[in-house]
């Protein structure tokens, strides 16, 4: 399903997915805050959550704790994000105009809230596909945190960020459970489509789709406009994510695969 904003994004939360409106993300929830320099905003939710900061500068508050950070923008830069448990106060000063992304979902476990830089990170910068057919699903992977290194999350989550021209998520995969990307676009107008199984969305800047249990789904890039994805899977209670690729496409991945026009 493509989830589209109706206009430009407001001052404040701008909901893009709820667990009322979209039972078919399990209880999955996303918005997207826009805050200019000087803004305060205070969040308090019964839900694990994360605050990926998109671009911008602006200081943190939460459990007695306060650091001030800044990201240029989403493509060059790695993650900085604010991970917490539920019923955590979080105070958010803008010190320039900002975009924060915020993926949320219910989780009774107690973990320590903690900010998240690059270095923090499962997978900081990892240059995945390269040397795989002919470069064409090289693309740039930053993983935050699965259950290996945050054992009491509901959450496997982190950004991609797609060359031009090019694939990601290829051969098509599935997973029992659900998962949303989010995109943005360099320059903005660019657009990109993605596979939602036997189906495909053009997607522009600021869109968001999501894949229900075992919908197959990859992507591509327009030439010319890079493309990052902000993608986030909502893990199911004590299992762990099985993911399946459409076996009828695997054999290009071989390190011997031949193509056109070797074939």
């Amino acid at each position: 399903m493509k989830y589209t904003s109706k206009g430009p994004f407001e001052k404040g939360y701008n909901k893009m997915i709820s667990a009322v409106e979209n039972p078919e993300m399990m209880g999955m929830e996303f918005g997207v805050v826009k805050m200019a320099a000087g803004d305060v905003l205070h969040f308090d939710y019964a839900q694990e959550v994360v605050y990926d900061l998109l671009s911008g500068k602006v200081t943190f508050a939460w459990d007695g704790e306060r650091e001030t950070v800044e990201r240029t923008d989403c493509f060059h830069e790695g993650a900085i994000l604010l991970h917490v448990p539920q019923n955590t106060k979080v105070t958010i000063s803008a010190e320039l105009d900002t975009e924060i992304a915020v993926v949320r979902t219910e989780n009774k476990r107690s973990f320590a809230a903690r900010l998240m830089r690059p270095e923090d990170c499962l997978c900081a910068n990892e240059e995945r596909g390269a040397g795989q057919m002919n470069e064409c699903s090289t693309r740039l992977v930053r993983t935050f945190f699965d259950r290996s290194n945050c054992p009491e999350t509901n959450f496997f989550i982190g950004e991609v960020v797609h060359f031009p021209g090019k694939w990601s998520s290829y051969p098509p995969h599935q997973h029992v459970e659900p998962e949303m990307y989010y995109y943005k676009f360099l320059p903005e107008n660019g657009y990109g489509l993605a596979e939602y199984g036997d189906d495909a969305y053009k997607v522009k800047n600021n869109d968001l789709t999501g894949m229900p249990c075992n919908v197959t789904h990859s992507q591509a890039a327009a030439p010319g406009y890079a493309e990052y994805y902000l993608w986030c899977i909502r893990l199911q209670d004590d299992k762990n994510i099985v993911t399946t690729t459409v076996k009828e496409y695997e054999w290009v991945t071989a390190p011997d695969a031949k193509y056109f026009p070797d074939i």
